[in-house]
């Protein structure tokens, strides 16, 4: 979804390979969607010549080393969210782009659609007066089964990590924030389901909240027996808006992850008058993604979420968790 159906919508851009430490896994996935080349490991793609750019989709644990690798190896990489699996891991992520002088991207696909950037410009012209508080909820339906890598401590799992990084990230696009307060419903140990937590921003001290969560009724009683998951047993919440409210008004981004499908941008001011907002080209956000990776890498254009910001990202992340009385993630 992130990258084979996209990359057929922009120019210059050929997904030509694949790599899994299955062989035969890679082969089938190359068969099944056109791709030209299938590695045996991730090591023999990444020493190819016909290779120029990786995305990196690994479980969270493996960001940081295979993203590491891909760079000394020559190759720019766009780097799924969340970044790596802690604070640290990204730093060490950041020096070495900085080293090799190449590209590394997050993968956090909603900023690069045209309405994160009229979200932003709305909030910054006064369209809400002084911002007092935002929110921002993210909470998608899951029938996995406990092996799933988003429910394996030791891969850096949790919803924090998935739905919850994207909530902090539709923060971010208005200041720099610190964590308050923070709680979580654990589904394994160390592992969250749920996450909730409350922050202010550093400059002009307006409160925040993130609402952060995996859905699916009967997930805990299921964990120790995967064949028992009913699919039919589960009741699916999916939650993604954003809403910036200050003096003079308040703005709902409606589904910020696929504006194409939400209902856009809507300002209400003190009086209850409404302003719809939708951004001039409807495109899905994976494109716009796609299209800023390659201008960047091939033309110089800017990075919207470099390693810089990363860092900031993930230093929330791993806040959030301490502040929940649970570790922080680590990598391999």
């Amino acid at each position: 979804m992130g990258l084979i159906e996209p990359a057929k919508e922009v120019d210059g851009v050929e997904v030509a390979a694949v790599a899994a430490r299955d062989p035969q896994r890679a082969q089938d996935y190359a068969t099944e969607h056109g791709i030209h080349l299938a590695f045996e490991s991730y090591d023999a793609l990444l020493a190819s010549d016909e290779i120029d750019a990786v995305y990196n989709p690994l479980p969270n644990s493996h960001h940081a080393r295979w993203t590491i690798a891909a760079l000394e190896a020559g190759k720019p990489v766009l780097l799924e969210k969340p970044f790596t699996a802690n604070a640290d891991e990204a730093r060490q992520v950041a020096e070495a782009a900085e080293q090799t002088g190449l590209v590394v991207m997050e993968a956090y696909h909603w900023r690069f659609h045209p309405q994160a950037d009229r979200a932003i410009e709305l909030v910054a012209e006064g369209a809400v007066g002084e911002v007092t508080n935002v929110e921002a909820a993210m909470v998608f339906p899951s029938m996995h089964g406990p092996d799933d890598i988003r429910y394996r401590y030791d891969l850096a799992g949790g919803a924090l990590m998935d739905t919850g990084s994207y909530a902090l990230s539709n923060l971010r696009a208005f200041g720099e924030l610190d964590v308050v307060r923070a709680e979580a419903e654990e589904m394994a140990p160390d592992v969250d389901v749920r996450m909730t937590a409350e922050l202010r921003y550093r400059e002009g001290g307006a409160t925040a909240s993130i609402t952060s969560a995996f859905t699916g009724t009967g997930q805990k009683a299921e964990l120790g027996d995967p064949d028992a998951i009913d699919p039919d047993a589960f009741e699916f919440e999916f939650q993604a808006e954003v809403v910036v409210t200050g003096s003079e008004g308040r703005l709902l981004i409606d589904n910020p992850l696929a504006p194409m499908w939400g209902s856009g941008l809507t300002v209400t001011d003190r009086g209850g008058h409404t302003i719809h907002h939708e951004a001039a080209e409807q495109v899905g956000t994976y494109t716009c993604q796609l299209r800023a990776f390659r201008a960047c890498v091939e033309d110089g254009g800017a990075n919207l979420y470099p390693p810089s910001e990363s860092i900031k990202t993930m230093e929330l992340i791993d806040a959030v968790y301490l502040a929940a009385g649970l570790p922080v993630r680590v990598g391999i």
